[in-house]
């Protein structure tokens, strides 16, 4: 269905054919109403939208609070989110004298919108944090539901947080029985300024405000953009609402952005050589690995030129053999840090003899603290140390772009691994660290122009991270590091893999996760710990060298045989089923494709009962046809609900289902 956006005189109407969202524009700004269009009832509308500065505030939604200049309306589909439509309207806040640029999307088949400000004042401003984004009344509503994650995925394989809606609530979604708010920004745990609370629920008031901009002071003639918010409905308990509206907001190319990908870290850590990777690249092109990483190491000095006692032909060699035959090198960065002796990231060189006041300080590239030195120095590895460098300054934001899109165009470089990037670091001399989280925005706009088929895999493993907000907008999410190395939380098991990308699917797409698998172990069976991963990006994590000829052969036919399921599993709308991944209980994952067609895969996750009856309301009732993708043998289940059995104690079956129409 595709989407519409009208303009009367006094009002913006938005429609999809879903929901329609009618906002006044006369001398204000506020939702009048927002319509489920399956039944015709408006759910919510707006009364307020508070603007909080100076300790004074101003109500948007209030006729005469708003002067508009212009609106403009264009259909959107571009690099980063598919089909729809954009209007972006831009008036003056009376009272404060800020001007607002504000963006409203709507997405064909998605029932939502989207919304985000952008803000220029014409005086200085504080005291701003806790203005609205958002706030909505309800018809009706008797209770929420909040979630947020904790993003460190390094320090916990259990970060879903869900809990029932209080007054004050720190979260990034809240969700009723028919609609959903999603807080587009970083978790809480990671927004640049680590607020009180993100939503106000007031029961009694049947209303929820959104709050936290991102920022709390703003000068004259400052550009900066606000956390965003989407309002939609969530179609049933499973929130089919919500993956429609990610399915339309994050565009997917199958054949770019979906891959098998491999990384030798956890082998070869900081001794990773031309050598090496070449091995690495002819024995994935065996199996069907499209991406082969070179990771942390490759550089003589922390980001600086490549090794050439590591690399002696630079990456000529390497991207050569890789070209010829199919597969794609990917490339580890930290693209805001260099080495200490770097010249342009030494603390002190020579900017300091000059007086601050009279003279002024040329520094140079270095990301500094209010005092003056660097805002983050870290030791890494025991061989080296470096330093934060700040993307505001002209000069290092041209030389990371710069070097980055030169590595595209002499080796043919277009999939990238970012890490170790800490935003509450950087407060700098130059910027905030809302500023800077918005500079680094800009530099993936503009290295995703400029290098065709770009794929960034951003580490999400620490906090303080952009993670499940425009991470996801430039490629895919490094979910987390598990080994074999240490015997703690952090010790590879398939099942709390497969754990971490089932709570993750329930909010986010996991089209774009890429989760690690380790098929060298022999403690589990080969084909549950590849079966883990059929729904997301998988990742061979170690060297593929460590694999025996026996389980190549057999990893071989397995990436054979799922082929020509791949795309279509990863093009279907993605949940989690069954029960949240235990050692010792059943769970699975349904890929809607169409209606009543899919994929569905059952896992037994050490489970002692070799039978397990599941059950799920997305198949609705009737009888589905399911096929095993592995055997061939067939089954059929009835309402949703049927009895799986698997042999062994850790093992998975995946079975293509489609509605038996001629039997119910």
């Amino acid at each position: 269905m595709k989407s519409k956006i009208y303009k009367t005189r006094n009002s913006l109407s938005l429609s999809n054919g879903l929901i329609n969202a009618v906002f006044s524009v006369d001398r204000c700004f506020k939702l009048d109403k927002f319509v489920d269009l399956s039944s015709g009832k408006t759910v919510c509308s707006q009364r307020e939208h508070i603007i909080a500065f100076d300790r004074d505030r101003e109500d948007l939604a209030v006729k005469g609070s708003a002067k508009f200049t212009k609106i403009l309306i264009r259909r959107i589909d571009d690099a980063y989110q598919n089909t729809g439509m954009e209007a972006v309207l831009s008036f003056k806040a009376v009272k404060s004298g800020l001007s607002i640029e504000k963006h409203i999307f709507i997405y064909d088949n998605a029932p939502a919108i989207r919304i985000y400000d952008v803000y220029i004042p014409d005086r200085d401003l504080s005291g701003m944090y806790y203005s609205d984004i958002l706030s909505v009344q309800f018809k009706k509503i008797s209770s929420g539901k909040c979630v947020e994650y904790f993003t460190c995925t390094d320090q916990s394989n259990y970060r879903l947080i869900e809990k029932r809606a209080e007054f004050k609530n720190k979260a990034g979604f809240f969700i009723t029985d028919r609609i959903f708010l999603y807080k587009e920004g970083p978790m809480p745990d990671s927004q640049p300024i680590k607020g009180e609370y993100d939503f106000i629920f007031n029961k009694k008031a049947r209303s929820v405000s959104v709050a936290g901009l991102g920022f709390g002071k703003i000068r004259k003639g400052e550009k900066r953009r606000a956390n965003g918010i989407v309002i939609g409905l969530t179609e049933d308990e499973s929130l089919s609402g919500l993956r429609k509206y990610q399915h339309a907001r994050y565009k997917i190319n199958p054949r770019n952005d979906i891959e098998y990908l491999s990384n030798s870290w956890p082998a070869f850590h900081l001794d990773v050589t031309e050598k090496k990777i070449l091995e690495e690249i002819e024995l994935a092109a065996k199996f069907g690995i499209k991406t082969v990483f070179i990771d942390d190491g490759w550089f003589e000095t922390f980001m600086g030129e490549i090794d050439r006692k590591k690399f002696p032909n630079g990456f000529d060699r390497i991207s050569k053999l890789a070209s010829g035959k199919g597969i794609n090198i990917g490339l580890w960065m930290n693209p805001l840090g260099l080495d200490v002796n770097d010249r342009s990231a030494r603390e002190w060189d020579g900017a300091e003899a000059h007086d601050t006041f009279v003279e002024g300080n040329k520094w140079n590239w270095v990301a500094r603290s209010n005092d003056f030195r660097y805002a983050e120095a870290v030791g890494s590895e025991g061989v080296r140390a470096y330093c934060a460098m700040d993307l505001m300054h002209d000069g290092y934001f041209n030389h990371i772009r710069s070097k980055i899109v030169s590595l595209y165009r002499e080796y043919g470089i277009r999939r990238y691994k970012f890490d170790l990037y800490q935003l509450h670091v950087f407060d700098t001399l130059l910027g905030d660290p809302n500023q800077h989280y918005e500079k680094y925005r800009e530099l993936l706009q503009v290295l995703k122009k400029e290098i065709p088929g770009l794929v960034i895999s951003m580490d999400i493993t620490r906090r303080n991270r952009p993670c499940f907000d425009f991470g996801m907008d430039f490629g895919r999410l490094f979910m987390e590091n598990r080994g074999r190395r240490l015997n703690d939380h952090r010790y590879y098991h398939p099942y709390i893999s497969l754990r971490n990308l089932w709570y993750t699917a329930k909010y986010f797409p996991a089209q774009k996760m890429e989760l690690e698998m380790m098929p060298q172990i022999s403690d589990y069976p080969l084909e549950y710990v590849l079966g883990t991963t059929i729904f997301a990006n998988p990742l061979y994590w170690g060297s593929l060298a460590e694999l025996s000829a026996g389980k190549v052969k057999t990893m071989k036919t397995f990436i054979d045989t799922l082929k020509p399921h791949k795309d279509e599993i990863m093009k279907g709308l993605i949940f989690p089923v069954g029960e949240m991944p235990e050692k010792g209980n059943w769970s699975g994952f349904i890929s809607m494709t169409g209606k009543d067609k899919g994929y569905l895969a059952v896992y037994r996750n050490g489970a002692a009962n070799g039978t397990y009856r599941l059950k799920t309301d997305l198949l609705g009732s009737g009888r589905y046809l399911l096929e095993d993708v592995f055997s061939g043998k067939k089954m059929y289940i009835t309402n949703g609900a049927g009895n799986f059995k698997i042999k062994g104690k850790f093992g998975f079956k995946l079975l293509k289902f489609l509605r038996d129409v001629e039997n119910g």
